[in-house]
């Protein structure tokens, strides 16, 4: 029987659950999902219009070290790896127990949901961690990529499922993953590419005729729709439009259940065993913003839109502390901006297709490099924030001839792109015949972006960035060019026809959240736990301390301590 959000009963007549839970990324739909295998009653809250949250526009690629996929390859020992890695990765910066707590949790959480539910993963062998220069770091197997999902089995809750960023979708509206899409960009010279290139765009077609957009669903999308699915199989009642307006308690003590706002009218909801905030931290509001991350403060975000930290503000105005700071409390990506046609912005995050690709640089304001490009994005917004303490790095430009651009795009521009104009005509794209008319363009010193050009291209022949390193960890060279020699990640720059994209630093998430136990129980400023409230996600502190060790660790985390926050609540009567 098909999924019909018009046959869920009203809120205002639900009276009581279990376990209510707000939001819908990965953490509170994994929440959500392990309560009810255990047999718990659940109500999910969602304040945005549609389900997913900042999973729903992501990767949705999950960190799990160990898992079983690993171990049926015959890959042994990785939580003893894993363990030395992010001991050398947190180091002192945060508790050791938050972490060893994921690193013994996230396999079982993984394997349970594989055997109990359909939340199905395939490894990425060649993923490495971010810092492979630490002892344990590993080279790939450790991220796990969510299989498509065929959105038509969500029937009428398919409209509410959150989509995906329009720019990282074909047509508008097909999604590809990462693999497929580079083998798209190579169509006209593989028969296999071309022929997958048709299967997709007739399933699409297909879909257009009675959808608004492609239903199969791949990376964050996919993940979401196949949690929600589960959810909803299970008898889960998922809620959208949701404003919670407080946390109700009994005399001040046990949180007993939430008040809320929907369709104008006011409504409380009582909750057995307690309520779970899951609302994505704070990287979509600009008040916490300014207050929590580093200066000049970002002014956007490519993270879902409700993820302003109302749900963490509800903690807090019952005695609920935050943790301690970290180095910055952001989870960053580099950013460009670009004004769609309906007057939204896109704020395209540049992960490591063109950054780390060789002919390309990233210079400052005044036409120098000052970091190492092929950084993960985490670190290279870090190394801005850093090098702009001595020049002005925000926003910085990433720069590159014709050939580049074609080869590999830049930002929002794909690959083999035919036609620039509308990219030029409004500003997202800059052009110079020449290193002078482009400095002059982006306005920064012609002399000082020649010198560094000519410096970098004498790099080339050895291969070896006698500066920051450019190319020098496997993670690095993962994201370049292996048809470039000796370094996949250094190739000339060009002198002539060059084009340049703003870039941004921006938070996809933060990482200073709510003082938690392993099991997610909200704590007070004394230690002691506020009974009946619990966290997830990226409202919880991070067990990394703001460190971003690998593909999916913050969708890794949140679902790991989401599925121990349900067991918790789940073993307590």
């Amino acid at each position: 029987m098909p999924f019909d959000p018009k046959q869920r009963p009203p809120l205002d007549r639900v009276r009581d659950a279990d376990l209510i839970i707000l939001g819908s990324g990965a953490s509170g739909l994994t929440a959500a999902l392990t309560a009810l295998l255990a047999g718990l009653r659940v109500v999910v809250l969602e304040k945005a219009p549609h389900f997913g949250g900042t999973t729903a526009r992501s990767s949705g690629t999950a960190w799990v070290p160990n898992n079983r996929m690993m171990r049926n390859e015959g890959i042994t020992g990785d939580d003893e790896r894993a363990a030395t890695y992010l001991e050398g990765l947190v180091g002192n910066r945060g508790p050791r127990r938050p972490w060893q707590a994921f690193l013994d949790t996230a396999p079982r959480m993984q394997a349970d949901l594989a055997d109990r539910a359909e939340i199905a993963f395939r490894p990425m062998p060649a993923a490495p961690d971010y810092r492979p220069e630490i002892d344990g770091a590993g080279s790939g197997w450790r991220p796990l990529e969510p299989l498509p999902f065929d959105g038509r089995k969500l029937g009428g809750y398919f409209d509410l499922l959150a989509p995906p960023i329009p720019e990282l979708t074909v047509f508008g509206g097909m999604m590809v993953t990462r693999a497929e899409a580079g083998q798209l960009v190579h169509a006209e010279k593989s028969l296999r590419a071309m022929m997958l290139g048709a299967r997709l765009t007739g399933r699409y077609v297909r879909d257009r005729l009675k959808y608004k957009r492609g239903t199969r669903l791949v990376m964050g999308n996919g993940l979401v729709a196949r949690l929600l699915h589960e959810v909803l199989k299970r008898g889960g009642l998922v809620y959208e439009d949701v404003t919670v307006t407080g946390l109700n308690t009994d005399d001040g003590e046990a949180v007993t259940g939430v008040s809320y706002q929907r369709d104008g009218k006011a409504g409380a909801l009582n909750a057995a065993r307690g309520v779970v905030l899951a609302g994505g931290g704070y990287p979509s509001s600009q008040a916490w913003r300014a207050r929590e991350l580093p200066t000049p403060t970002p002014d956007h975000s490519p993270a879902a839109p409700f993820a302003c930290g109302t749900t963490i503000e509800l903690a807090l105005a019952i005695g609920a502390t935050l943790g301690a700071p970290g180095l910055d409390n952001g989870l960053w990506f580099p950013s460009s901006l670009r004004k769609r046609a309906d007057g939204s912005l896109a704020v395209f995050p540049h992960i490591a297709l063109d950054r780390a690709k060789p002919g390309g640089i990233i210079v400052n304001q005044r036409g120098r490099r000052f970091a190492n490009e092929a950084l993960s994005y985490h670190d290279f917004v870090r190394a801005m924030y850093a090098a702009n303490d001595d020049e002005p790095c925000i926003p910085a430009w990433i720069i590159g001839d014709r050939r580049f651009l074609r080869r590999y795009g830049m930002g929002i521009i794909r690959p083999r792109t035919p036609f620039l104009k509308p990219y030029l005509a409004d500003g997202y794209l800059k052009y110079g015949a020449t290193v002078e008319e482009l400095a002059a363009k982006i306005d920064v010193p012609a002399e000082e972006l020649q010198k560094t050009i000519q410096r970098f291209n004498g790099f080339v022949r050895s291969g070896v960035d006698e500066d920051f390193s450019r190319g020098s960890t496997i993670y690095q060279r993962s994201n370049g060019d292996p048809a470039q020699e000796p370094n996949p990640c250094i190739g000339t720059v060009g002198e002539t026809q060059l084009y340049a994209v703003e870039l941004h630093p921006t938070p996809l998430g933060t990482s200073r959240g709510l003082s938690a136990s392993i099991d997610g129980e909200v704590l007070r400023e004394t230690g002691d736990p506020i009974p009946g409230l619990y966290v997830c996600g990226n409202d919880m502190q991070s067990c990394f301390a703001g460190e971003y060790p690998g593909a999916g660790a913050q969708i890794g985390m949140g679902m790991t301590f989401g599925w121990r926050v349900a067991r918790c609540t789940a073993d307590r009567t």
